[in-house]
């Protein structure tokens, strides 16, 4: 595997850099609401939120936007210190010669003075921080709002005493009061994105959102430390948060103001918490007293929620408040707080996994032993919450000290997730028929064949090893057991892809098979009928074995990656299975299952490509790379890196293009690739051919491919396609991708026939019927790519009015994606014949026999405007009846 780029400094440097001030992103309904309120002439509005949510920012864009409608603004901003002397947030505005005894003079003065500023334009008063005002200053505020001299937009913060006078605003005095929540995760990320100016991956997306709650002041916090601490850098397409940052020193501070005036009781409580959180109720009451319990409480500092075991816990309120403890934790302080935690916890009379892996933490942190019963439960726990190096401490701690087979095969596990595959299978080997029983074996011949076959490329070890293995058990029950790995390695090793389907479903028919033979032998059956060309039945079979997530296991991963394949690969329901892959994603993220995340990335990216839309297909990529990175169980990383060559190619980038094809060879490391990698594979290298200006020899290396994948009819008939799109002639491809086709039922292959067909039979009407078969699948790059075929056949058939609107279609396909170049057509091409957004959707509803006053009524539209574009439109198309735009 190649090793990881380095960051990109300058990148990260000017990030850094950039303005305090972030951009105001999911807010739109709240400046919208403000507008609303002005414009009615309202008395105000009051935005109350927690500190740190954003309600001073959201303030700040409302001002801006009624300074530029021309209204005289005044800005007020309460603090502790102006409110130690009457009116002191208002100096400016109190009239000199206002006596202090005179309160109603001095408020009436005030409102006069703040009126004659605003002259003749709208006054708008804005105060930050309303609930800091001293009395005076709010009565003031009150007496504006109720004489109506203008119009007030205060923030106030939840949680806090207001002045009565505050509180009468909205009580009282008509002003709305609008609440502000956190961020949703969705927000967030928008949020961190449009800051750093690039996609973040998804896993510090959600990092981010988990820490800050939605806490819009901690999120920038966040990110300005990760920055600052070089933890968060940009690699290639995407920002990459490879490990979690410390709290900054500012957050820390932020969050400990929260904290302050606490009893010395009370923050022992929180500092148990914060290294040890969750802890059921009876547990933090006897470490610290019920007292204190109801005091943190009541502070609003934790929480309690019903754990998984049916328990009461215990958690702080906020993720930050443990972070920001633990570091101001001393050394000594923080090991004895976590004893003192460990010891509660292992009181409990049993302890299931979760547990024993966090008493192992805590006893590791703070230089205790782990007792020899928890480290085996431990190990399995680190390796599923996606903390491999942890696992392995403890794994070779269980080893140490007799953990025996188990212990051995947790560590080989935890070397194989941080690709130190030399090591796995040095462990492995030396425990070889040492398993104490028979799905201990399986478990540990899955882990080699994740070695041996994927990582090594050993081949002829692993067929060795399982002949071996055949004798480790009696009778024939166990030779069952063995036969999927046995189809697996060999049929792979041999490249006899697509010829064993009759063998697995003779196996998969007997009704007598043992479930987990059944369970193991489906996806290979799966995997047997896509390269036989029976995708129908393949993806009815792997939609119904569709394992869950996080995924457990070799087979799993395997029935996984089939399942996205079989639909991206052959056109069936993309639209569907884009809305499974992204939930599937969402929830192997939050699982830390970088197999699954890769395989979902790579699926949505490669439906984003075929889409059109190149900038989200190079994001998903990226983030299918960097997961596939962390962990690649059956190698998916080169043909993630494949489609990269792809992305690169259609955005008109030829160094990236090349840059990906390298990584793609270099994840072979010198090795050949396996059959089912070998067609992206030339995918990959004929179009970074092109990319680099050599057409010619990337239809040669593409037709190349053809020749190796006798076996495979589908992946046969894509390398043949994509060299009729980089310009091979079609009549030589039309037969063989016909012959091809008719060895398929997948929808794609069709419709690559019946490009291929038109296109040699140079028809227009029928190239036209072929982007209509793509848009159907959803291909809208090919479907583009068929529509300017169509436009040149009928320009070359001397119909030009038939081109316009086949090459107006073109562009409109071209334009639902986003980013790339679109395709050209030789002899008509350029603005005269494209459509701009509004036009094409006039066009398409015009085509429906809609009037232009149904259209105009259903996009309140002027029908003179319909009218006028329409007309443009179909000088345009070259089109004299309205009738034709159908």
């Amino acid at each position: 595997m190649a090793a990881p780029e380095r960051p990109i400094d300058a990148a990260t440097a000017a990030a850094a850099q950039r303005p305090r001030e972030w951009p105001l992103v999911g807010r739109e309904p709240e400046l919208a609401a403000i507008a609303a309120a002005r414009a009615q002439r309202l008395p105000g509005v009051v935005i109350g939120a927690a500190a740190g949510i954003g309600k001073s920012r959201l303030a700040r864009e409302a001002i801006a936007a009624a300074e530029r409608e021309g209204a005289h603004v005044e800005r007020v901003r309460a603090t502790r210190s102006a409110a130690s002397v009457p009116l002191g947030a208002f100096a400016g505005v109190v009239p000199e010669q206002a006596r202090a005894d005179d309160l109603l003079g001095l408020l009436r003065g005030s409102v006069a003075t703040l009126r004659e500023r605003a002259g003749s334009r709208p006054l708008v008063l804005a105060v930050d921080d309303a609930q800091l005002l001293d009395a005076p200053s709010a009565a003031l505020v009150l007496r504006l709002v109720e004489s109506g001299a203008g119009f007030l937009l205060a923030t106030v913060r939840d949680g806090d005493p207001c002045p009565d006078a505050i509180v009468s605003l909205w009580k009282d005095a008509g002003a709305q009061r609008l609440e502000l929540r956190p961020f949703d995760a969705g927000e967030t990320s928008a949020l961190v994105e449009r800051f750093l100016g690039g996609p973040v991956e998804q896993g510090a997306l959600h990092w981010l959102h988990e820490r800050s709650g939605g806490n819009a002041l901690y999120v920038r916090e966040l990110v300005l430390g990760a920055l600052d601490g070089g933890a968060l850098t940009r690699v290639r397409e995407l920002w990459r948060l490879p490990r979690r940052p410390p709290v900054s020193a500012t957050l820390s501070e932020l969050v400990s103001a929260r904290m302050a005036e606490i009893a010395a009781a009370e923050r022992d409580a929180l500092e148990l918490l914060a290294v040890g959180e969750p802890l059921r109720v009876e547990e933090l009451t006897g470490l610290v007293g019920e007292g204190t319990l109801l005091a943190v409480e009541a502070r609003g500092m934790v929480v309690l929620e019903r754990g998984a075991a049916g328990a009461e816990e215990v958690r702080l309120a906020h993720p930050l408040y443990g972070e920001a403890i633990r570091a101001a934790l001393g050394t000594l302080q923080g090991r004895a707080a976590r004893r003192r935690v460990a010891a509660a916890v292992q009181a409990r009379p049993a302890l299931d996994a979760d547990a024993a892996l966090r008493v192992a933490r805590l006893l590791l942190d703070a230089g205790q032993e782990v007792p020899p019963p928890l480290l085996l439960n431990a190990a399995g726990a680190a390796t599923r919450a996606g903390d491999p190096e942890l696992a392995a401490q403890l794994a070779a701690l269980a080893l140490d000290g007799g953990g025996g087979f188990g212990a051995a095969l947790l560590l080989a596990r935890a070397h194989a997730a941080q690709h130190r595959f030399e090591q796995a299978e040095e462990v492995l080997a030396a425990i070889e028929g040492e398993a104490p029983d028979a799905e201990a074996a399986f478990a540990y011949l899955e882990l080699r064949i994740e070695g041996l076959f994927w990582a090594l490329r050993r081949g002829d070890d692993l067929v060795a090893l399982l002949q071996r293995a055949g004798d480790w058990w009696p009778g024939d029950d166990w030779r069952r057991r063995l036969q999927p790995l046995l189809i697996y390695a060999t049929a792979a090793h041999a490249e006899v892809f697509g010829t064993l389907s009759e063998q697995t479903a003779s196996t998969l028919a007997d009704p007598a098979l043992d479930p987990e033979v059944r369970r193991q032998m489906e996806p290979l059956h799966v995997a047997q009928l896509f390269y036989a060309g029976r995708t129908r039945d393949a993806l009815e079979l792997a939609t119904r074995i569709r394992p869950p997530i996080p995924l457990a296991g070799q087979s799993e991963e395997l029935a996984q990656i089939l399942w996205s394949t079989v639909a991206y690969e052959c056109g069936h329901a993309w639209e569907t299975l884009e809305r499974e892959l992204s939930d599937a994603f969402t929830r192997a993220v939050r699982a830390a299952d970088h197999v699954a995340a890769g395989f979902t990335a790579v699926g949505i990216g490669a439906l984003r490509l075929a889409a059109g839309q190149v900038p989200d297909a190079t994001r998903w990529l990226a983030e299918a790379e960097l997961q596939l990175e962390r962990r690649d169980a059956i190698g998916v990383l080169a043909i993630t890196r494949s489609f990269q060559v792809l992305a690169a190619h259609a955005a008109g980038d030829a160094d990236r293009a090349l840059a990906a094809a390298e990584r793609m060879h270099a994840t072979f490391g010198g090795e050949t690739p396996l059959p089912n990698q070998q067609p992206y594979v030339a995918r990959g290298d004929a179009w970074a051919a092109a990319a680099d200006g050599d057409r010619p020899r990337a239809q040669e290396l593409l037709l190349a491919g053809v020749g190796g994948l006798g076996t495979m009819p589908l992946y046969a008939a894509l390398l043949t396609h994509d060299a009729l799109r980089l310009g091979a002639p079609a009549k030589r491809l039309a037969a063989p991708l016909s012959a091809l086709a008719e060895r398929t039922d997948a929808p794609l292959a069709a419709a690559w026939s019946a490009h291929a067909t038109a296109k040699a039979a140079d028809d227009g009407a029928a190239l036209s019927a072929a982007a209509d078969g793509f848009e159907a699948i959803g291909a809208l790059r090919c479907a583009s790519e068929a529509a300017a075929d169509a436009a040149a056949a009928f320009l070359r058939a001397g119909r030009e009015d038939s081109a316009r609107r086949a090459a107006a279609r073109s562009r409109e396909l071209h334009e639902r994606g986003s980013g790339g170049t679109p395709p050209p057509i030789d002899g008509l091409d350029g603005p005269a014949v494209a459509l701009t957004p509004r036009e094409a959707q006039l066009v398409e509803l015009a085509g429906r026999g809609l009037s232009n006053a149904e259209i105009a009524d259903r996009l309140v539209l002027s029908v003179r405007t319909v009218e006028s574009h329409i007309y443009r439109a179909m000088q345009k198309l070259g089109v004299n009846d309205r009738r034709d735009l159908g």
